[in-house]
């Protein structure tokens, strides 16, 4: 378990990295207010912060994953469910190589009965959250459900029919966010590439163009040209 300790000691050590690092920041940004900084000088270094936060804050999740769309069950031990998934993408994985894994958000009524005779369509199942001991074994994941993409749960012993269930890596909410806005918007414009990599969104309008990074709104207006 040493390896874990350790894991959240750096972690511990570089959020109080980042708090510390916040607060001068901000105490600077306060003392350039005092000094009458000009609004539009003022707005530019409060996003500045507000991306160099999110930046940092996906760092930390270089380990993590997230599996959506897996029946979601009473009691269930959402590490066995892991490596079930993993094996199905073809993947082997120990439970010494998972530091958590987790169902977030508030359960969904109905989530855990897909089978549920009372009229109303089962609850889409929260997402559930991954961390893996290392960063490359996030990446060895992400590329096996790549591979084995439109894998469904079918002989994974889950209640219910059949269905597809979806690996990525895990992405701050502005992030998530920000994807999800990217996304549609390609898709309207007819772009046929926007994904991510490595915490990073990226848009490619066709093959053999050159690719372009997503941090902010301001970002899929000038790469897009329109929201």
């Amino acid at each position: 378990m040493s390896h874990i300790k350790r894991e959240f000691q750096l972690l511990r050590e570089e959020l109080g990295a980042r708090i510390t690092s916040l607060e001068k920041r901000v105490s600077a940004l306060e003392d350039e207010q005092q000094r009458g900084l000009p609004s539009s000088d003022l707005e530019s270094v409060v996003e500045k912060l507000k991306n160099d936060i999110n930046e940092k804050d996906q760092e930390l999740l270089s380990n993590d994953v997230e599996i959506g769309n897996l029946p979601e069950v009473d009691k269930e031990n959402p590490i066995h469910s892991v490596l079930l998934v993993a094996a199905k993408i073809g993947m082997k994985l120990d439970e010494r190589d998972i530091v958590s894994a987790e169902r977030i958000g508030a359960r969904r009524i109905n989530a855990t009965d897909p089978s549920s005779t009372s009229g109303q369509p089962p609850a889409r199942p929260r997402r559930l959250v991954v961390r893996l001991t290392r960063r490359d074994l996030r990446d060895q994941l992400l590329a096996c459900a790549r591979v084995r993409r439109g894998a469904t749960t079918a002989d994974l012993g889950m209640p219910g029919a059949p269905t597809r269930f979806y690996i990525n890596e895990r992405l701050t909410k502005i992030n998530r966010q920000l994807f999800h806005q990217a996304r549609e918007t390609g898709n309207r414009l007819g772009w046929k590439y926007v994904w991510t990599k490595r915490g990073r969104i990226l848009a490619r309008q066709k093959p053999g163009e050159s690719v372009s990074i997503i941090r902010n709104e301001e970002d899929i207006r000038r790469v897009f040209g329109s929201l």
